[in-house]
């Protein structure tokens, strides 16, 4: 799905690729709510899942979390990079409900109280 979205774009389009990994994680996440969990398949696992979302990050939590709160004041293209951020974590409120406590739980967890106050 998303990379008939990507093919309609020029391949230099801002963001195209934050957009793909956006459309990526939605769909294994609506996959893994709506039809369960495959041990046989990495890309239904809720652990790789998170794994994949951290590593698209440029920001930790606390780092996207000060920028927020002047986030009018910043460059245009900070600006996008919070927002690219807001997008990349949509999921994380229905994924953290199937990983167990462990230092990436905790780091989706502070990305669920981060999201709300990114642009």
């Amino acid at each position: 799905m998303g990379e008939a979205v990507a093919a309609r774009e020029p391949a230099h389009a801002e963001g195209a690729s934050a957009r793909v990994a956006q459309q990526d994680f939605m769909l294994r996440m609506w996959v893994i709510d709506q039809l369960g969990l495959d041990d046989t398949d990495s890309d239904w696992s809720p652990e790789a899942l998170a794994s994949d979302t951290l590593d698209t990050l440029t920001f930790t939590s606390a780092q996207a979390a000060g920028l927020a709160e002047g986030w009018r004041d910043l460059p245009i293209e900070q600006i996008r990079e919070l927002r690219s951020h807001k997008n990349l974590t949509t999921h994380l409120g229905s994924l953290v409900r199937y990983l167990a406590p462990s230092p990436v739980h905790e780091r989706l967890v502070a990305w669920t109280a981060t999201r709300p106050l990114l642009p």
